[in-house]
């Protein structure tokens, strides 16, 4: 005897009809056919001129977003041309989740359709990148690093090439070929200095407990940080990595050091 329960088609009826309003609505908002207007019962107000107030409503918050994610590029670019390339970028890139957080990863591609931009503010791109970054950092918990110093007496020629570092979860890199975290520091901190726009520049983004780090250095720093995520040890480090490996740990990039003792 069959004792599974009844099916119930009407219900799965209603969740079928709801998601395909939703996703026709969704469509609608931008700008796309649809035939959602003739689902909004018109009052005082056309169906249409209230889907165009839904429109307006939609694409002025996830601009919004973008200009909270992007405030160094929107300060660079100026407001009305950060604008006219937000608005673009929310009826491209449709938001496909109701968390806005991930929204904007593909901000860069949208810059990118514009040559004169490029042309004007050539590092805007990685500019955009490492606004991205700094977001992803910002929105994970914050890391108390507390290095432990003392391993370091353990230290030899005979075993530096098995010791193995640690990278803090959600440690971001970047090596860019202008120096945008210059830039980026110099908008954060609303002050001019002259900047050699030729300058190509590496990044480590972190968030630590008390703030966001965005530290500028050099492509040797985020290659041996690479190399510690991968769980690598020293003995692959180049002369480079290993000339700044003190600078690092000074910096509190790393969170621990493995493989100085038997049993670590």
């Amino acid at each position: 005897m069959d004792k599974s329960p009844p099916r119930n088609d009407g219900a799965h009826d209603e969740q079928s009809t709801l998601h395909q309003l939703q996703q026709d609505f969704a469509t609608a908002l931008h700008y796309q056919p649809s035939p959602i207007a003739e689902q909004i019962q018109a009052g005082r107000f056309p169906a249409e001129q209230l889907l165009q107030v839904y429109r307006n409503n939609f694409v002025i918050s996830l601009c919004e977003v973008l200009e909270a994610t992007y405030p160094c590029t929107q300060a660079v670019l100026g407001e009305e041309c950060f604008t006219q390339l937000a608005r673009q970028h929310v009826l491209n890139y449709p938001l496909k989740q109701g968390d806005v957080t991930p929204y904007g990863a593909c901000f860069g591609k949208t810059a990118c359709t514009h040559p004169s931009l490029i042309e004007a503010v050539p590092y805007i791109f990685e500019l955009i990148q490492l606004e991205w970054l700094i977001d992803m950092a910002s929105q994970h918990q914050a890391h108390h690093i507390h290095f432990p110093f003392e391993k370091l007496q353990h230290l030899t020629e005979a075993n530096i090439g098995n010791a193995r570092l640690e990278v803090p979860e959600h440690t971001y890199l970047l090596d860019s070929h202008y120096p945008v975290s210059s830039i980026w520091h110099m908008v954060r901190e609303d002050r001019v200095e002259h900047i050699d726009l030729h300058q190509a520049e590496s990044v480590i983004v972190q968030h630590h407990h008390d703030q966001l780090q965005v530290l500028t250095t050099t492509p040797a720093a985020t290659s041996l940080v690479r190399l510690s995520q991968q769980h690598h040890t020293l003995s692959e480090a180049d002369d480079a990595m290993m000339a700044i490996l003190g600078e690092l740990l000074q910096q509190h990039v790393f969170s621990d050091i493995h493989g100085l003792t038997e049993g670590d």
